[in-house]
C-alpha cells in the first residue's frame, strides 16, 4: 500500500535544515580554528621535549577531527535533502523513498543522538519521527539490523585509533614534518628555512632520541575517537585505520 500525503510540518523542517546548515558552518569554522592552534602548540611542545603534554594534545586534536568528519557528513546530508525536498513532502513511507534519500534521512537520525552541540537535529529528529515512524528512528539511532545508515557515517564514530598512532615517535615524526613543510611554505628563500640553530639542535635531538629507553613506562596509551585526514594538503598525516 502507498501511503503519500502532503507533510504539514514541511516548511517547518525545511527552515531547521537551512538553519541547521548555517549551525554548521560555525562549528566547522570553530574546530577547524582549534585544530590549528592545538598543532602550533604541539611543535611548540614537541621543541621542549614535552612529550607527555604533546600526547594529550594529540589526542584531542583526533578528537577535534572525528567531528568535522562528522560534521561534513550531516552538512551533505542536509544539502542531499533540501535538493530533494519534494519527496520527503509527498511521500510519508520512508520505505518508499528512494536510496539515498532514505540514507541521508538515517545519517540525520543516527546523528541527532550523538551530536548534542547541533541543537537543530534533535528538533528535525523529532519531525522525522513523526513523519516516518518510531521504528525507522530506532533502527538509526541504536543501528539494529537492516538500518539504513551509511558506512562512512558509522566509521566516523566506531573508528579506533592503533595504538602506535599515539606513540611518541609518530607524533614526533607527524609534527616535524608539518613543521618544516610549514616554515618551507613561509620562507623568502629555499636556502634558509626559517629555523633558528637552537631549533634545529632541538629537532634533531628529538629525532634521535630513544623513546623506549627514555620514556619506558611512563606512557599508557590510550584508545581515542578517529580522526580523518588533514584537509592540508601538504601536512604528513598518519591516517587512522579500523
Amino acid at each position: 500500500m502507498i501511503c503519500s500525503s502532503r507533510w504539514r510540518k514541511a516548511s517547518k523542517c525545511k527552515l531547521l535544515i537551512q538553519t541547521l546548515l548555517c549551525s554548521i558552518d560555525a562549528h566547522q569554522r570553530r574546530k577547524e580554528c582549534m585544530v590549528r592552534h592545538a598543532q602550533s602548540d604541539i611543535n611548540q611542545l614537541l621543541l621542549s621535549n614535552r612529550v607527555q603534554e604533546t600526547i594529550s594534545k594529540r589526542k584531542h586534536i583526533c578528537e577535534d577531527k572525528t567531528r568535522l568528519a562528522a560534521y561534513s557528513q550531516v552538512q551533505y546530508f542536509c544539502s542531499f535533502i533540501l535538493q530533494n525536498f519534494s519527496d520527503l513532502k509527498h511521500q510519508s513511507d520512508v520505505h518508499l523513498l528512494p536510496e539515498e534519500s532514505k540514507e541521508a534521512i538515517a545519517g540525520l537520525l543516527f546523528a541527532a543522538s550523538r551530536i548534542r552541540e547541533l541543537r537543530e537535529l534533535k528538533f528535525i529528529r523529532s519531525l522525522f519521527l513523526e513523519r516516518f515512524g518510531l521504528q525507522f528512528d530506532r533502527d538509526s539511532v541504536d543501528l539494529r539490523p537492516g538500518n539504513l545508515v551509511s558506512s562512512e557515517m558509522i566509521k566516523i564514530f566506531v573508528k579506533k585509533m592503533p595504538q602506535d598512532a599515539m606513540s611518541p615517535e609518530t607524533i614526533v615524526e607527524t609534527n616535524i614534518a608539518a613543521y618544516v613543510e610549514s616554515v618551507t611554505e613561509d620562507s623568502v628563500s629555499t636556502d634558509n628555512l626559517g629555523f633558528r640553530d637552537s631549533d634545529a639542535v632541538k629537532i634533531r635531538d628529538i629525532q634521535n632520541m630513544d623513546w623506549e629507553k627514555e620514556y619506558e613506562g611512563e606512557f599508557k596509551v590510550s584508545v581515542c575517537k578517529s580522526c580523518r585526514v588533514s584537509r592540508k594538503r601538504s601536512i604528513i598525516v598518519h591516517e587512522i585505520r579500523v
